[in-house]
Formats: structure tokens, C-alpha cells, sequence
């Protein structure tokens, strides 16, 4: 049976992402490997039903762990631009560092690569989680 077609979207970690575009086998890839193999079995000797029950089962289980994943990379980017949306009104507030108790007053927001940092008086960023206590305005 021929699958090079779905082997060569297959990469192993640590692969090279120039030579295979794919990190794992997908949905898709599972669904065109199991027709390459339902095209490829001897019709005198059919798949057992109850092996394709279980490819069927665990088809099904793949695509339902695909939209789980989908819905929760939603709700992580809602949470995140709530999150960011809420860190503003930090602005002009003081606020006490975790790591040596300093306190110092926010002067700006910054959101990079899905992080939240917030802007120092003195010129440092840290980031949200560095703080042990909003004390208020100045």
C-alpha cells in the first residue's frame, strides 16, 4: 500500500520545518490513512468489524480532541485581551514587586507576544505576575 503521500506530511521533533510543513498527524492525515488502507485490503479477507469500529471510535475521538483544543485557544485569547483590557487601569497606579518588595508607580502597558508587561516609573518592564500588590494611585 502506498502512503507516501502521508508519510511525507508526517515530521518527527526536532525535523526540519522546510522539508515536512506538519509536526503531527492530523485528522485528515488519519482519515486518508485509513482509506489507504481500506482500498488496500484483500477482499477475501475484509477488515475485522470490530478493528474498524475502533479506527472509527478513535477518528471520532481525535476530531472531538480537535475542537476542545480549537475552543480552548479561543477562550485563552478572550481571556487574555479581558486581561489586557483590565491591566490598563493599572496605569498611574503603584504597585509592590514580588521579588524585593519595591514599589514603584505604572507608567505604561505593554502586550507582547501573548504577554502582558506592564511599564515602570524607572524604566523596566515586568511582568503582571512580578506583582504582589496593587497600593493605588500616587
Amino acid at each position: 500500500m502506498d502512503m507516501s503521500g502521508i508519510a511525507s506530511t508526517y515530521t518527527t521533533p526536532g525535523s526540519s520545518a522546510a522539508t515536512a510543513p506538519k509536526k503531527e498527524l492530523g485528522k485528515e492525515e488519519f482519515l486518508q490513512l485509513f482509506t489507504a488502507q481500506l482500498r488496500a485490503q484483500d477482499p477475501l479477507k475484509p477488515m475485522d468489524s470490530a478493528d474498524m469500529t475502533t479506527q472509527m471510535a478513535q477518528f471520532s475521538s481525535l476530531e472531538q480532541l480537535t475542537n476542545i483544543n480549537t475552543n480552548l485557544n479561543n477562550m485563552l485569547l478572550y481571556q487574555n485581551s479581558l486581561q489586557n483590557v483590565s491591566t490598563t487601569s493599572m496605569i498611574g497606579k503603584q504597585v509592590q514587586l514580588a521579588s524585593n518588595n519595591e514599589t514603584h508607580t505604572v507608567t505604561g502597558v505593554l502586550f507582547d507576544n501573548n504577554q502582558t508587561y506592564l511599564q515602570l516609573e524607572n524604566g523596566s518592564k515586568i511582568q503582571l505576575g512580578d506583582v504582589k500588590a496593587i497600593l493605588g494611585g500616587t
